[in-house]
């Protein structure tokens, strides 16, 4: 095995990798990206709105509920929708270049310690924030959404809470397979998940689920000033 020297770094104390900068204060977001955003001027057509949403994506792990922020934009992408730009749009637009010019510092996950979840769900979009406690304090670790599709919208709420799981199981699969994760949510869904009598679409994703070593406990009181934006609460 050989290093190229050009591309080595030693003893340093942060730098850029895989575009993403590392510092002591943990992972952050690159300022050439977010620059992009924050000096963006606002979307004039389809194609503007095109590259706003794909700069957005490449930070959307620094960016809480984001599928469910830029829905109003996102629907301007739609064919059968006339483009418009309204006050509505410009107010998000504004409010993600605020987010941007100090985006969430993330951590490196530690093995040794457990993965708790938070999970957020709308009416069509699901959002889930992966978090580890770290001396009584909960560090950051990723944000994830999506969107909901067509059929699942009208779905009952704890299908959409099981999907919301599994869509996070799903992205965050090294995640799941090397930590122990709690899931903190004050919706039933443990003893819905256990029941014997599950039939359909409901088994298939328990079944999926069972894999993770899996633990669910009351939401309680969020412990980082960090997760201030992500404030849905589930109900049951």
């Amino acid at each position: 095995m050989r290093f190229n020297p050009d591309k080595c770094m030693f003893g340093v104390e942060g730098g850029k990798f895989l575009d993403y900068m590392l510092t002591h204060r943990g992972i952050e977001a690159n300022p050439k990206k977010c620059r992009a955003i924050t000096e963006m001027r606002s979307p004039e057509n389809v194609k503007e709105i095109q590259k706003l949403i794909s700069r957005l994506t490449t930070l959307s792990r620094f960016l809480p509920k984001l599928v469910e922020k830029t829905k109003s934009i996102i629907q301007l992408l739609r064919k059968a929708t006339k483009f418009n730009w309204m006050v509505e749009c410009e107010e998000i637009f504004l409010h993600l270049k605020a987010s941007l010019v100090a985006p969430s510092v993330i951590q490196k996950s530690d093995t040794q310690r457990s993965i708790i979840i938070y999970l957020a769900v709308l009416e069509e979009a699901v959002s889930a924030t992966l978090v580890q406690e770290v001396e009584k304090e909960e560090q950051l670790v990723y944000f994830i959404s999506g969107f909901l599709h067509v059929v699942e919208v009208s779905y009952q709420m704890i299908e959409k809470v099981a999907i919301t799981l599994l869509v996070t199981a799903r992205r965050m699969r090294i995640y799941f397979q090397n930590h122990h994760i709690i899931v903190k949510t004050d919706y039933p869904i443990m003893k819905i998940l256990a029941k014997h009598d599950l039939v359909g679409r409901m088994i298939r994703r328990v079944v999926e689920l069972y894999e993770f070593q899996i633990q669910y406990q009351p939401r309680g009181v969020i412990k980082s000033l960090a997760l201030a934006d992500f404030t849905t609460k589930l109900s049951p």
